[in-house]
């Protein structure tokens, strides 16, 4: 288990933050700029004692592991969004979403491949027998439970950091093997694509299919490179790079030399929902 955690690695860093505020009292106003005060014994007791009301879940399990090894905060912070559910509501949606395996799993990798709260709920609802969510409600379990969407300031750190938490321990490993083993998986975009439902527009399905008879051109004249006569004499190569018509500029970013400084996504999605922050 890691031993130290900063306070921006938590995904539900802006729950953890609206209960700090009603612990230290402040006026709950939206878009409020609100100073941190100390993080203590105290603050943690508090905030696991909030964690104790959520649903047995995965989630809940995570959030209790942050919070023991979790960093105190500094400086200020604002509160977009402090409500836990609506007035008009008779259940907290945010935690029937987390209570829910296949919903819960399907709505962190979707947003931990940047997919919006508009484009998950469309997508939850084309997957949903019996569908209950409003996009605000997805909205709202993504700026309060699971804020780490790239478009949000989760960067590739913060990310590396709450997988390498989950990792280290092999309870929550196992807890969530169905992320591990989807939007985490060393998979193609295509394969990530086909996992989530992910719709893709004509030209991403056709640079895709490209890439992957790239890389089957590229991986056979790599083999080729080896192959040998019965004569022991080596098989000539030299014109089967423009017969396997292999294109330089689709070759893998980890065959390109460089940095990979190449910034396309296939799978990005800039979209954001109204709560999502």
């Amino acid at each position: 288990m890691s031993v130290a955690f900063d306070w921006d690695d938590n995904p539900a860093r802006k729950l953890f933050d609206i209960h700090l505020a009603m612990f230290w009292e402040y006026p709950l106003v939206m878009h409020k700029s609100y100073e941190y005060k100390s993080f203590g014994p105290k603050e943690r007791a508090y905030i696991r004692s909030e964690l104790g009301k959520l649903p047995n879940c995965p989630l809940k399990a995570l959030l209790l592991s942050i919070l023991k090894i979790v960093q105190p905060p500094t400086g200020s912070f604002k509160i977009k969004n402090f409500k836990l559910k609506d007035h008009s509501d008779k259940l907290i949606h945010t935690q029937e979403i987390m209570a829910d395996p296949y919903v819960f799993f399907r709505v962190a990798g979707l947003t931990w491949l940047n997919t919006s709260s508009v484009e998950i709920f469309t997508n939850l609802n084309n997957h949903c027998i019996h569908m209950v969510y409003k996009e605000k409600h997805i909205a709202r379990f993504l700026y309060q439970y699971w804020n780490t969407g790239t478009q949000q300031g989760f960067s590739a750190k913060n990310k590396a950091a709450l997988q390498q938490h989950i990792l280290d321990s092999e309870d929550l490993t196992l807890k969530f093997k169905l992320l591990v083993e989807g939007a985490w998986a060393d998979l193609n975009p295509l394969d990530q694509a086909k996992i989530y439902d992910i719709p893709l527009k004509h030209e991403q399905i056709r640079a895709l299919n490209s890439q992957t008879i790239q890389n089957g051109r590229l991986a056979l004249f790599k083999d080729s490179k080896g192959i040998k006569t019965t004569a022991a004499r080596h098989v000539s190569t030299k014109f089967l790079e423009s017969t396997l018509k292999i294109q330089p500029e689709l070759i893998d970013h980890e065959d390109r030399e460089g940095n990979g400084s190449d910034s396309g996504n296939l799978l990005s999605f800039g979209m954001k929902g109204e709560d999502h922050e």
